[in-house]
């Protein structure tokens, strides 16, 4: 399977939908026109997770066989990198003060120290 084929692949595992996507290289491009940029694909991202579901969306065995598993990983792992899609932004610690448990293990220090 060519390029094209790799590309709808990538399409349907960000968007969820089968799109007419030529280029995995022009792939950030090619979505953006269609709708899908990068704060939209976050957003279906973070939607998907809030329900639970799986995201990326799954691309049916056949195909991922097809176009060759490593290949299929490797160009979805890029996309999601150029997308800025790698990653949820962790959240922040909460601001109290240390009960006197966690006083004491911040105080804890090896022998040789």
């Amino acid at each position: 399977m060519g390029d094209e084929a790799l590309a709808r692949a990538l399409g349907l595992a960000l968007t969820g939908q089968e799109l007419k996507l030529r280029s995995p290289r022009a792939l950030a491009g090619e979505l953006a026109g269609l709708g899908y940029g990068p704060d939209a694909l976050r957003a279906l991202r973070a939607e998907r997770q809030e329900r639970r579901e799986p995201w990326p969306y799954p691309v049916p065995l056949e195909v991922r066989r097809a176009l060759g598993f490593a290949r299929f990983d490797s160009a979805l792992a890029e996309s999601r990198r150029v997308l800025g899609l790698t990653g949820l932004t962790p959240s922040a610690p909460a601001r109290r003060p240390l009960n006197p448990d966690e006083r004491r293990l911040v105080q804890d220090r090896p022998p040789h120290w």
